[in-house]
């Protein structure tokens, strides 16, 4: 008789494995998250975050930070939309859908978002307890649950951890919902028209293909079943997840290279992959060959088009063009004419009227009125029709 008992290890039942179909509610703000990375200087999976980055105007870097900091780098966002936004909702796959959604979130859903991602950061370096964590989830971050002093105590100790300068004072951004509402479409707005939007057009057809991916084999547990669909490794804490986790949920999503992207969700977990993607023979051809004479025909010149890119990128922006054809229509305005005119925060229309003067489009003069600079703005016209001739 052996003297002493076998040892049994501990089991859990296999995970349920399950591939999701593609959606901007995910890919969205794990875009967010990337160019994030880029503006602090760390590591993406691709360049495309980088080159976004570098692009991004200076006055909007500087007013999203205290944003960015609070839903650190857009987790936040990204766990609060997937557990929110309706299945049946035409944001999974139109940013337009997607954005009135969110521009649809009132003030006491904005301070419920900014509160339970203040929490999420400051319980990422010490872990609250299970009764604590039932009172913060991504499904019930829709009021604030505490006080509007506790709120500005909590977002200060988040922008000073990462760090935001000025934290104290620019808590206050933070407690005023429709500055963090359209501060945040404004960063989304630039990201989808910088490299989003083509990478979601072009990719969709591949992301949407794996959905397509046979039945996990027999007695498949959750770290083969990622490297099964993907053709990647997870790394051993990721693999340990996905083997006790309740639900494997994989997930297309463009952006993240040869990279793995772990959502947790109660005992659930969500792994981002951007599938193997070779552009078609007619995503992003170049078709002179079809139209072989009309670049020919415009006579404009490559240094021409280069004057002309810093407005038209301007233009390309829906509030900045509200408030060059507001003054078109009512002439030179003050500031707070402007922004009653256009309906939208103050904040954002100093930055849009800014990032317009530094495109030549608009003139500020002694008496602080905004006025279109005609000039420029006829040049473009007259630019665009001679291309078209």
């Amino acid at each position: 008789m052996p003297d002493s008992l076998p040892v049994f290890a501990q089991a859990c039942p296999a995970p349920r494995l399950e591939i999701a179909s593609p959606t901007l509610a995910v890919a969205m703000p794990t875009a967010m998250v990337l160019v994030d990375y880029a503006l602090a200087g760390l590591t993406t999976p691709t360049s495309d975050p980088s080159l976004v980055a570098g692009q991004l105007p200076a006055d909007l870097v500087r007013a999203s930070h205290p944003v960015r900091a609070v839903l650190a780098h857009g987790t936040v966002l990204r766990d609060v939309l997937l557990a929110q936004l309706p299945s049946e909702h035409k944001g999974h796959t139109s940013w337009p859908a997607l954005r009135r959604w969110l521009a649809g979130l009132d003030d006491a859903r904005v301070l419920g978002l900014v509160e339970f991602g203040a929490y999420a950061c400051l319980a990422y370096d010490q872990p609250a307890d299970a009764g604590d964590t039932a009172q913060h989830s991504p499904r019930d971050a829709a009021e604030v649950r505490g006080t509007r002093a506790a709120l500005r105590r909590d977002v200060t100790a988040v922008l000073e951890s990462w760090p935001v300068p000025r934290a104290a004072r620019r808590s206050a951004e933070l407690l005023d919902p429709a500055s963090v509402r359209d501060t945040l479409l404004e960063l989304l707005d630039a990201i989808w028209e910088l490299w989003l939007e083509d990478a979601w057009r072009e990719q969709l057809p591949a992301l949407r293909a794996q959905t397509a991916a046979g039945p996990p084999p027999p007695g498949c547990g959750g770290a083969q079943w990622i490297s099964v669909v993907t053709g990647l490794r997870p790394e051993a804490e990721y693999a340990e997840a996905a083997d006790q986790a309740r639900r494997v949920t994989l997930m297309p999503c463009p952006g993240l290279g040869r990279s793995l992207s772990l959502v947790r969700d109660e005992d659930d977990i969500w792994v981002l992959y951007s599938p193997a993607y070779e552009p078609g023979p007619d995503a992003g051809a170049d078709d002179s060959a079809a139209r072989p004479s009309r670049r020919r025909r415009s006579g404009i010149s490559v240094g021409r088009l280069g004057s002309l890119a810093p407005a038209m990128r301007a233009l390309g922006d829906r509030t900045r063009l509200a408030i060059v054809l507001q003054l078109l229509d009512d002439g030179p305005l003050t500031m707070a004419q402007l922004v009653d005119a256009v309906g939208v925060h103050q904040s954002t229309v100093s930055r849009q009227v800014a990032a317009l003067r530094d495109a030549g489009l608009v003139e500020v003069d002694d008496q602080r009125y905004i006025a279109v600079n005609r000039v420029q703005v006829r040049q473009v016209c007259r630019t665009l029709l001679d291309a078209l001739e």
